[in-house]
């Protein structure tokens, strides 16, 4: 086994037992640690992998080119390659970020960036705007920004259908199969389907930036945006998720925006799938085991529980069952922060204090990138200021409501 390796599964190992244990540990900074050993770990792996694909010959082993003697494949230039090729390239990155933060782009750079976008908006039939395009790897980190600091948005099951989406989605009216004799007629019945249609809402979050902090490194800019943008995007998409009011309806003076699972779940009928706790008592054991017995069979193994952090450690930290056994159990192997009835719990910030969801929001839930994000940047020059915006079109609605309960305070 690699030196390394090993000494990255001894130290979880550690960690695992550090959790177990009664000693006062530091939760986020093992959480932090165990992230980075994963990854390592994964590196490690993969590159083993590779190499053992090699000597079995199942990986064709090619011998790297001599740059100065150069018989191979030449690497395709940018100029021949179309928009959605170009923006994975390094020198559509540079000469992105170069346009951004305001440096002088040398005449290659300018008519590498001006084309692409040429190309992108003569694609999109739209002429008008004067949005630059995000090079992937900066979008990508953007959205995984998006999903690491907000679970239940990462969670949501996301398509990237260009334009509107219609989707068939069965009202849970049919009724079961069932066993009969050859002389029986089979019964039938009639199927309901209902339909979930994600038209796109668009959602936007500019940042400022002074001249002076603009005059930062290209690597540092792009850490920058990837931070602001996806740190605001993420909050304002996993609020949606949560309590997005949806299309505005006739009177309504509200922006389309994402439906929300608690505005589905408040419009249901005696809102079954509610339920609410005394506030002096706390969550009780029976709260939660209600909480759990309202959601679907069919959707319990994939449930997750999602509570900001106050709410996490202030009530259900401290859930106890009939014979005062804590019900909490810490474990940030899952990707959360503990574990109660074997479901993992996640903090996110859009879950208001004092309410829990708990639900498959994989199943239940579906979002649809209608355009992926693009950037605008407008400069102010007497207070020596650049505005940065960041420019995306986004829908989401749920799915089955059977897949979601709430519990909040009465």
């Amino acid at each position: 086994m690699n030196k390394r390796l090993k000494e990255i599964l001894q130290r979880k190992q550690e960690i695992r037992t550090a959790l177990q244990g009664d000693e006062q540990i530091d939760l986020k900074a093992m959480e932090e640690e165990l992230r980075g050993l994963d990854e390592e770990q994964k590196e490690i792996e993969k590159r083993q992998e590779i190499a053992k694909g090699i000597a079995t010959g199942e990986i064709e082993g090619r011998e790297i080119p001599n740059p100065l003697h150069d018989d191979g494949e030449k690497k395709p230039e940018i100029r021949s390659m179309k928009w959605d090729a170009a923006i994975e390239t390094e020198e559509y990155r540079t000469a992105w970020a170069k346009d951004m933060i305001g440096q002088s782009l040398s005449d290659e750079e300018r008519e590498t960036l001006d084309r692409v976008n040429d190309e992108y908006r003569a694609f999109t039939h739209n002429t008008t705007n004067t949005q630059i395009l995000i090079p992937k790897t900066i979008a990508a980190g953007i959205w995984k920004r998006a999903e690491e600091q907000y679970p239940l948005w990462a969670d949501v099951r996301k398509l990237r259908v260009t334009g509107n989406l219609t989707m068939i989605k069965s009202d849970n009216n049919s009724v079961n199969a069932k066993w009969y004799d050859e002389p029986t007629i089979v019964d039938t019945d009639q199927l309901g389907f209902g339909q979930l249609e994600l038209t796109g809402c668009e959602l936007a979050k500019a940042i400022q930036v002074t001249w002076k902090l603009r005059k930062m490194a290209l690597p540092e800019f792009e850490a920058y945006i990837t931070r602001e943008i996806g740190d605001r995007m993420g909050i304002s998409l996993s609020t949606a998720v949560y309590v997005g009011k949806g299309k505005p309806g006739v009177g309504d003076t509200f922006k389309p925006e994402p439906r929300g699972i608690k505005t589905v779940l408040s419009a249901e009928a005696s809102t079954p799938q509610i339920k609410e706790y005394v506030v002096a008592d706390g969550v009780k054991f029976t709260d939660l085991t209600g909480v759990m017995a309202a959601i679907h069979s069919s959707y319990v193994n994939g449930a997750t529980i999602y509570a900001n952090n106050a709410t996490i450690w202030n009530l259900l930290a401290n859930i106890v069952d009939g014979q005062g056994r804590p019900m909490f159990m810490a474990d940030v192997m899952a990707g959360g922060v503990g574990r109660i009835f074997g479901r993992t719990i996640k903090a996110d910030a859009s879950i208001p204090e004092g309410e829990i969801l708990v639900g498959n929001v994989n199943a239940g839930y579906l979002a649809n990138i209608n355009e992926d994000i693009t950037m605008y940047r407008e400069e102010h020059v007497r207070e020596r200021l650049t505005d940065y915006m960041g420019y995306a079109i986004v829908d989401g609605d749920v799915v089955d409501s059977k897949a979601f309960v709430i519990l909040q305070a009465e």
